[in-house]
């Protein structure tokens, strides 16, 4: 009966909080008859939705800050996941590590929830968390299953969101060197982010100018496969050749059934530059086009 409970609740809840947001994104759709995905060579997708503007709304203002992540504009690229979403991320944590290793990760990750206000859902003994943080603990375990990570393991992030992903990281695996590539706006919330939820780690802040760097990590959800093919290409040349390996979650390049890959790499493209890249499935699969690629030396 309590499980019972429990799951017309969070339904019920996904409800209320996701139909004004489901709603207002196709009326969006349908008057402004543009697509949501860029082919302009100095624009990701991200930035033709309303999100870069809402980044200097939410910035402005401190009740917005605290409560970003409900904002219809932000919810569009970053807080979209229900309570469905968040469970096969959940079923997928378990694969990947033991109960008890799930439930102490789990408990140590639900410090990415304090701030920002996110929609919880509760997921039985593990208590009440965002689908988002399942998300990046089940990339986290996923990039472990691949390869060793250690508190010296050197990172560059592209697309950082609000800092989440970067956040449990630091708190899964001890890492300290940390590098994010994004928009300006971004970098300022994720440090608000970071700032908000007690974190010790201190994101620095990736350039095209700086001087030649190399890290022992490249990953990406999915905004790298988002980007321009110019950007990516400045990517590639720039940053991710200088990677001794990669975690990379895309949803362009091989095939087109949403639409995201007309403007963007193939990945026959990418691997000129990667020669050594190998594809793997997206576990769970969230997108028809979607896949990730890795490359460098496997554990």
């Amino acid at each position: 009966m309590k499980k019972f409970f429990v799951l017309w609740r969070n339904r019920i809840l996904w409800m209320i909080t996701s139909f004004s947001f489901r709603v207002l994104r196709k009326l969006n759709l349908f008057t402004r008859r543009k697509s949501y995905f860029t082919v302009d060579e100095n624009r990701s997708d991200s930035e033709v939705t309303p999100y870069s503007k809402s980044l200097l709304r939410i910035l402005s203002n401190e009740r917005r800050l605290t409560r970003f992540r409900r904002g219809r504009a932000y919810r569009e690229i970053l807080e979209h996941l229900g309570y469905k979403e968040g469970k096969k991320y959940l079923q997928r944590i378990q694969t990947l590590a033991s109960r008890e290793d799930a439930v102490g990760l789990i408990n140590l990750n639900k410090g990415n929830d304090l701030f920002g206000t996110p929609i919880t859902f509760s997921y039985g003994n593990y208590g009440n968390v965002s689908p988002t943080t399942l998300r990046y603990i089940s990339t986290a375990l996923e990039i472990a299953n691949n390869f060793e990570v250690l508190s010296r393991t050197s990172i560059v992030e592209i697309g950082c969101g609000y800092g989440g992903q970067a956040a449990v990281i630091r708190r899964t695996f001890g890492v300290k060197d940390y590098t994010c590539f994004d928009l300006p706006p971004v970098l300022k919330l994720i440090d608000r982010y970071l700032q908000g939820i007690d974190s010790d780690l201190t994101v620095k802040r990736g350039s095209f100018n700086q001087e030649s760097k190399s890290w022992d990590l490249a990953i990406s959800n999915y905004a790298f496969s988002e980007l321009s093919r110019d950007l990516q290409l400045s990517y590639l040349e720039e940053i991710l050749s200088n990677c001794k390996s990669g975690f990379m979650i895309m949803n362009s390049g091989v095939s087109n059934e949403t639409g995201r890959s007309t403007g963007k790499l193939t990945i026959e493209e990418i691997r000129q530059f990667l020669p050594n890249l190998r594809l793997i499935e997206e576990i769970p699969l969230t997108g028809p086009d979607n896949y990730v690629i890795i490359w460098g030396e496997k554990k």
